[in-house]
C-alpha cells in the first residue's frame, strides 16, 4: 500500500494538467461547485503508477472488497481502471498483466478523481 505522506513522481504533471483545464475554462471562480465541475472533466490518463495499479488490480481480482479501506475518489478511480483493464484483458488474453494495466492507465481517465478541495489547493499552489 501507499505510505501516508508519499508523493507520486508525476504529481507536477497532473497538477499542470489540472491547472490547464482550469485556466482554459475561462471561469476563474474557485468555489466548490466550479471545482466539482473541474475535477469531473476528463484527464489525459489515470494518475497512478502502472506498477501500483497492477498490484491493486491483482488484489481486486483476488478479493472484490480490496478497495473497502480506500477513500471514495481513489476507490472510484480503481474501479474505473479495473473495468478498462478487464476489457483489455478480454480482447488480448495472452497479453501480460502489466501491459494490460499500462494500456488502461494511459488510455485517458473519465475524470481527475480528486476532491474539489484538493483541486482548489492545487490551483492555488504554485
Amino acid at each position: 500500500m501507499k505510505r501516508k505522506g508519499s508523493t507520486s513522481d508525476f504529481a507536477q504533471e497532473r497538477n499542470a494538467e489540472l491547472r490547464a483545464a482550469f485556466f482554459s475554462s475561462k471561469n476563474y471562480n474557485t468555489d466548490l461547485s466550479n471545482m466539482q465541475r473541474l475535477v469531473a472533466t476528463p484527464a489525459s490518463r489515470f494518475w497512478v503508477d502502472p506498477y501500483r495499479a497492477r498490484d491493486v488490480m491483482s488484489r481486486m481480482e483476488a478479493d472484490p472488497d480490496a478497495l473497502s479501506g480506500m477513500i471514495p475518489q481513489r476507490r472510484r478511480m480503481y474501479a474505473a481502471l479495473f473495468k478498462r483493464y478487464r476489457e483489455i484483458r478480454e480482447r488480448n488474453p495472452g497479453m501480460p498483466k502489466i501491459k494490460c494495466v499500462t494500456e488502461a492507465v494511459f488510455e485517458g481517465a473519465p475524470e481527475f478523481f480528486l476532491t474539489p478541495r484538493t483541486a482548489r489547493a492545487i490551483i492555488y499552489s504554485r
